[in-house]
């Protein structure tokens, strides 16, 4: 006689397995998970071929996922084989390629794009200049995503955002910008300027009882960061203690570091959440609006960050001499208005670059609206009789002097796996600090313990593409903030026209809403934290993804009409597991940046991790510096 298993109330477990399933599956269906609508999935910017979900394969076999497929994530293979210490020892055969260069730059990041400009500027159109990129596309973390509904086209950035503050830039990213033509002005002139205010729109924040719960319903207050915060606050359904909480965080002009010595040793010493809570005295809610900041500019929340990052990006500073606010009319502001932006973000700027190193690599007329409405053609981005040449899915294994230290080595795998080389006068490594240490055997221990001290946050970068948008701008809503939830903020379509780009902005029209995540896991350390969530972003399926996408854009815009069966038309992820630079433990004698970044030889460094920062701007001053380093040789 067999054995029947049963649960805790009684009901077999074959029973209580199949109710689950049909639970789930009718979940999946109010949420659209069946629907069949366009789904594209990148990792580092490649494509991942979109394996059919469970749901697919059990249930309608004839919908699988769409969007790019075919490519697999073998440039992200390479590059762990290259940390995996695979490459320490070069197999016998290693194919001369008999190519000499004047400058081999490794990485077509905006950074390595830059570091060619620059070296073609200042020696001429005859300089010979290879850029090796192990990934299948150019410009980095600078990536567009393109969707077509109907009759309509959106692009939207699929990672770098905006040229934040250039009128800040050092004077180096300021000189490449204009060499480029990118005329800030003109960029700003790209954006409607009456588009809030005609549709009532305004950046805002989101209440739910789920987080806050004092909180009765569901509500969007406008004025997050547009008017004063005591009148927005005003205006919030929080309690008068979390309201008074957080008017000290955005409104204090107190010095909390009025006791310590070395104030910058003391931020460095403490976590973010460590300085709200013991030296300001606040709490929960005040850590949780600070989450914002944090995960957005930082990447990881306040409980993992040093205070330093609060310090350059964060309200609660200003007393401190922090960096993150502006004073207009007596009020203390926080804000990050990217008004310098084209509708993909940097992507921009990296075909610019591309454009003037390789003018015949992008069709259309060399300015900000011809090279953004261009077509680009990988095929003439290596050829042989050009001076200039970038070569794709090409993963720099080694870099070494040869010659007595006249002239360097470059060893790179191609997409086969054979490995080849080339020579060059001087080398600008334009890459992750992780991948740096790895691929130039000559470096010192010192500045290999620097480079190992170069972490990255793991993020998501998700856009959504919705048939219209009228549930949200019935919300008021055009950006929204939403403390304690799934992404650190989102928000629908900027309303820019570049040149023949020209969508129709209006709530019965498509949009795309882009949300952002960063991973976290509070509590553990920040070491434990990068870790596993690199391994969640990198091994979670894009069902589970969809799933949780869905089910909090129900849960947030429902309340409005929202629906996201109906109205989700197309989802793409964009997966950076090495997104922003994060120094868990900040050397304020001897940055991490500043010893990581020394040259060695004819070999230079280059990149955003060099700068200390993630921003473009940083990494332009970065090409600079290299570039000029190896022309003083």
């Amino acid at each position: 006689m067999g054995i029947e298993f049963r649960d805790r109330i009684g009901l077999p477990i074959w029973r209580r397995a199949t109710e689950d399933s049909v639970k789930r599956n009718r979940n999946d269906e109010r949420l659209g998970m069946f629907r069949n609508i366009s789904r594209r999935d990148f990792l580092q910017g490649t494509a991942l071929a979109l394996a059919a979900p469970s749901w697919a394969r059990a249930q309608s076999p004839s919908i699988p996922p769409s969007g790019f497929q075919g490519q697999d994530d073998a440039s992200t293979a390479r590059g762990h084989r290259v940390r995996d210490g695979i490459f320490r020892q070069l197999p016998s055969h290693v194919v001369d390629t008999g190519e000499s260069y004047d400058l081999v730059v490794v990485g077509a990041g905006l950074g390595g794009l830059a570091a060619a400009h620059v070296y073609k500027k200042e020696r001429g159109g005859n300089a010979r200049i290879l850029l090796l990129e192990n990934n299948a596309d150019f410009g980095g973390h600078a990536r567009r995503n393109t969707f077509k509904w109907n009759d309509t086209t959106l692009i939207v950035n699929g990672g770098t955002y905006d040229l934040e503050a250039p009128e800040e830039s050092p004077p180096e990213a300021r000189e490449i910008l204009t060499d480029l033509g990118i005329d800030t002005e003109r960029v700003q002139g790209f954006r409607d300027p009456d588009y809030r205010e005609r549709f009532g729109l305004d950046s805002t924040c989101f209440f739910g009882p789920d987080v806050f719960p004092e909180v009765t319903k569901k509500q969007f207050i406008q004025g997050f960061h547009t008017i004063g915060w005591e009148e927005f606050l005003a205006k919030t359904p929080l309690s008068e203690s979390n309201r008074a909480e957080l008017l000290t965080l955005y409104t204090t002009r107190k010095n909390y570091l009025a006791d310590e010595d070395e104030p910058e040793r003391a931020l460095a010493a403490m976590t973010w959440e460590s300085y709200i809570r013991d030296k300001m005295g606040l709490g929960d809610t005040a850590v949780r609006f600070s989450d914002i900041y944090a995960t957005d500019l930082g990447g990881l929340g306040c409980d993992a960050l040093p205070a330093t990052h609060g310090y350059s990006d964060g309200p609660g500073f200003f007393g401190v001499g922090g960096k993150g606010f502006y004073e207009e009319e007596g009020e203390l502001w926080y804000t990050y208005e990217p008004v310098y932006r084209f509708p993909d973000g940097n992507r921009s700027v990296a075909r610019q670059l591309v454009k003037k190193i390789l003018p015949d690599a992008i069709t259309g007329e060399d300015s900000m609206e011809g090279v953004f409405n261009g077509k680009v053609l990988y095929d003439r981005m290596d050829m042989a009789d050009s001076n200039v040449r970038l070569r794709l899915r090409s993963t720099v294994v080694r870099v070494e002097h040869i010659d007595g230290g006249s002239r360097v080595a470059v060893y790179y795998a191609t997409s086969d796996g054979e490995i080849r080389k080339v020579t060059a006068k001087s080398v600008v490594v334009n890459a992750w600090g992780t991948v740096a240490k790895h691929i130039v055997p000559e470096l010192s221990e010192g500045q290999r313990e620097a480079l190992e001290g170069y972490n990255h946050c793991s993020a998501l970068y998700i856009n959504v593409l919705l048939d219209q948008w009228k549930p949200i701008a019935d919300a008021g809503a055009f950006e929204m903030y939403t403390p304690g939830r799934y992404q650190t903020w989102m928000h629908v379509l900027d309303p820019l026209h570049v040149g023949a780009y020209q969508p129709e902005h209006r709530p019965d029209k498509p949009t795309v809403l882009s949300m952002f995540k960063y991973l976290r896991k509070p509590g553990l350390s920040i070491e434990e934290q990068l870790k596993l969530n690199r391994y969640e972003l990198e091994t979670k399926s894009f069902e589970e993804l969809e799933r949780e996408i869905r089910t909090e854009l129900e849960y947030v815009l429902g309340p409005w009409g929202f629906n996201p069966a109906e109205d989700i038309k197309a989802i793409t992820v964009n997966r950076w597991g090495h997104g922003y630079i994060v120094f868990p433990h900040p050397d304020v004698d001897s940055p991490h940046h500043i010893r990581g970044q020394r040259r060695v030889g004819r070999i230079s460094f280059a990149g955003a991790d060099a700068s200390g920062s993630p921003w473009t701007q940083g990494a332009f001053r970065e090409a600079h510096r290299a570039v000029h380093e190896q022309l003083a040789l």
